[in-house]
């Protein structure tokens, strides 16, 4: 089905487009400043621990904000507070001013993925799953410049701050943007749009699914496919965290190249994820939804275990790419299916979402750079296909709504 790529849809990209520039910015700059601090891996950790607790307080706080500011509002407040925290991690020395600069922006800028993936599921019907997957492309293509932004300044000589300069004003420049091109607000009884529950009335469908499944949930409550699939969204969510903030240091250290140069390679990850989420819109309308996703996480384990055993720069840039196009459509396509199990509860099923979303990026990372520092890097990352065989279980165990047989 055709997505209205109106002004509203474009606000909600760009949206979803700003939470990524700093989600892709924090995770490779933490080793960096792990060097510049001189600090372990381990306390580094705390890095990661900051944006998950960040994540977790805007998903719980979101649902209230929302209710009494509406999206738009909601949109370019969070956006304010993105660059605010932004700036501050620019400025501050010492690793609890830089943890403290982090929580801030990742506690308004996660808000920003409520309102834009709920405006889209609202906005667009049974055509969201669809939206949520190109919102998601054009995110990562910003993503891109993250790392490619942090070598470039760190190469010049002057240090990883300017690139968080850089996302802050991005953050000012979205607050712009919403206040002239709102997203779309609310449930489509009130504003007469193809909504949510449209979309997602397949969950109280008993119809059978690909892998069978529960009966309609009690009005308000969620149902158990719905948690179940959320699991899914911690595999991928995992698996890209882990990557994205410690694949720098695995690089280096099968490669010998400098950390700067390393970090600036995880932009062909981020790129991988581009291309695939690109061409995945199409590739959904051909193929059922489950089965995308189990190709995807079988490329994501095939493209990490080549960059976990790189010995050169070529196969480890081989083995991103193929890991960042296997990683493209997990997130997008997992969230989906759970909004999908949320019986037309698209703010508070993606609020919940979020605060899942938020432990999993803490812990990811913390946990694999605890066992990096006990065990050696390499060790460390074997979590990664742990998780991607545990997503797809999870996918195998939820099933799909029969309407989601393949993304419009």
């Amino acid at each position: 089905m055709h997505v209205e790529r109106d002004t509203g849809t474009r606000a909600a990209y760009a949206t979803l487009a700003t939470w990524a520039s700093f989600l892709y910015f924090v995770g490779p700059v933490t080793p960096l400043i792990a060097q510049q601090l001189g600090i372990p891996l381990q306390e580094a950790g705390l890095i990661g621990v900051a944006l998950a607790a960040g994540v977790v307080a805007g998903g719980l706080a979101g649902p209230t904000v929302l209710r009494r500011l509406g999206r738009t509002r909601t949109g370019i407040v969070a956006a304010v507070g993105m660059s605010l925290g932004s700036g501050l991690l620019a400025l501050v020395d010492g690793l609890p001013a830089v943890v403290a600069a982090v929580l801030l922006a990742s506690a308004t800028g996660s808000v920003l993925m409520t309102v834009a993936t709920a405006a889209l599921a609202d906005r667009h019907g049974p055509a969201g799953p669809r939206a949520i997957t190109e919102a998601n492309a054009a995110a990562a293509w910003v993503g891109v410049l993250s790392p490619l932004l942090i070598g470039a300044v760190v190469g010049l000589g002057w240090g990883w701050r300017p690139a968080a300069v850089a996302v802050a004003l991005l953050g000012l420049v979205l607050a712009a943007v919403l206040a002239r091109h709102p997203v779309a607000e609310g449930p489509p009884a009130q504003h007469g749009l193809a909504g949510a529950d449209s979309v997602l009335a397949a969950a109280d469908d008993p119809a059978p699914t690909e892998g069978g499944g529960d009966a309609a949930p009690p009005p308000g409550r969620l149902s158990g496919r719905f948690y179940v699939s959320v699991v899914a969204v911690v595999a991928a969510v995992g698996a890209e965290i882990s990557l994205n903030f410690w694949g720098g240091v695995l690089i280096a250290e099968n490669t010998g190249v400098d950390l700067a140069a390393a970090t600036a390679l995880l932009a062909v990850l981020i790129g991988g994820i581009a291309v695939g989420r690109t061409l995945g819109s199409g590739l959904a309308r051909r193929f059922p939804v489950g089965r995308l996703v189990h190709a995807s996480l079988a490329l994501s384990l095939i493209g990490f275990l080549v960059v976990w055993s790189a010995p050169t720069v070529l196969l480890a840039v081989t083995g991103l790419f193929l890991t960042g196009v296997g990683y493209a459509l997990l997130f997008p396509l997992t969230s989906s299916l759970a909004l999908q199990h949320a019986a037309g509860q698209a703010d508070r099923a993606m609020s919940l979402v979020a605060v899942v979303i938020g432990v999993t990026m803490g812990a990811a990372p913390f946990l694999l750079g605890a066992l990096a520092g006990s065990l050696g890097v390499r060790a460390g990352f074997l979590i990664v296909p742990v998780l991607l065989v545990a997503g797809g279980v999870a996918i195998r165990i939820a099933g799909q709504p029969a309407t989601l047989s393949h993304v419009s």
